[in-house]
């Protein structure tokens, strides 16, 4: 595993690390399925495992993942590994929910610090090493800032972040010179955070994390246009409406996408892992893996050799085609 360095902390964080928002499992928001179906705590602890054993270091949850139980599993595998100091744990908060499930927020600065104790507690942890704002959009950033900072004063979190794709709530999130990272979605079939995101992490030294690599499947190769999902998988949404249109064109992207990928060498999943490496202003990327076979397929991309400038071009002449 090659590590980067992850903006301004000075960490050497794994260049793939794992997104454990699968491990919290189904939940039912709004009253619709949410999350992630066919998971089983063994199988996510020995994911975990295998993680560290590969050579990761660097795992991102979130408080409302299965509503803290992502949170719980990571927490307890970690403590039962030991070494504290080797792994770097990212949470998020600002998603919660009342008691009918229905999706509320935590914007102020009480409530951000009780989430954080909150957290703490699942983590099984005296400190969290990144806390991002969860919330894509939102108004009351200077609340999250002042929780953040007063957070770090009290030694419960070391750096904060923000997970979202608006570039505008960035800017506000490093009105203070602190943000030590971005994260948001950055893959073959997403690549808008290349015009000014990634840009300004770089020239900021701001960490830049890139979500949903293999989105959400779609890159492994194994969805077709009539592809079925388990009635409590979130992906569900994507056969809904008009977003069918959409999947079936991101399908259609992928399939013109394998050839390339086996001509070079590369499975679908790998090439997809390894074209979000190449960008120089990404620290790492968080592939989620719901077992041990998955996540060995994730991180074989990163002892793959770099794409070159020619392989670059011919998937960018095949991304235009399908933008066409």
């Amino acid at each position: 595993m090659v590590n980067r360095v992850f903006g301004k902390t000075g960490w050497r964080v794994s260049q793939v690390g794992l997104g454990c928002w699968q491990f919290g499992g189904a939940i039912v928001l709004d009253g619709k399925p949410d999350g992630w179906s066919d998971i089983t705590d063994e199988e996510s602890s020995a994911t975990i495992k295998r993680a560290v054993e590969l050579g990761i270091n660097f795992f991102d949850t979130a408080d409302m993942y299965g509503w803290g139980h992502s949170e719980e599993v990571l927490g307890g595998t970690l403590k039962e590994i030991g070494h504290r100091d080797r792994h770097y744990v990212a949470t998020k908060v600002g998603f919660w929910h009342d008691e009918r499930n229905r999706r509320t927020r935590n914007e102020s600065k009480a409530d951000i610090l009780r989430a954080c104790d909150a957290s703490l507690g699942r983590l099984q942890t005296d400190h969290i090493d990144l806390y991002q704002c969860h919330l894509w959009r939102t108004e009351r950033w200077t609340e999250f800032l002042d929780a953040f900072e007063t957070l770090q004063k009290q030694g419960k979190i070391r750096f904060y972040g923000i997970s979202t794709n608006d570039f505008d709530v960035i800017k506000h999130f490093d009105e203070r010179k602190h943000l030590a990272s971005v994260q948001s979605n950055y893959n073959l079939l997403d690549r808008h955070v290349e015009e000014a995101i990634l840009p300004f992490c770089r020239e900021r030294g701001i960490a830049f994390i890139a979500r949903g690599p293999l989105a959400m499947g779609k890159l492994s190769g194994r969805f077709t246009k009539d592809q079925k999902f388990d009635g409590d998988d979130i992906r569900n949404k994507w056969l809904e409406g008009d977003n069918r249109q959409n999947f079936e064109r991101d399908v259609d992207t992928v399939e013109r996408l394998k050839p390339i990928a086996h001509k070079y060498g590369f499975t679908m999943a790998e090439l997809a892992v390894k074209f979000v490496l190449t960008h120089v202003a990404v620290s790492t990327t968080i592939p989620g893996a719901k077992n041990r076979g998955q996540l060995e397929r994730n991180v074989a991309a990163s002892i793959l050799p770099p794409l070159t400038r020619d392989e670059l071009t011919i998937i960018h002449q095949v991304l235009a085609q399908s933008a066409a």
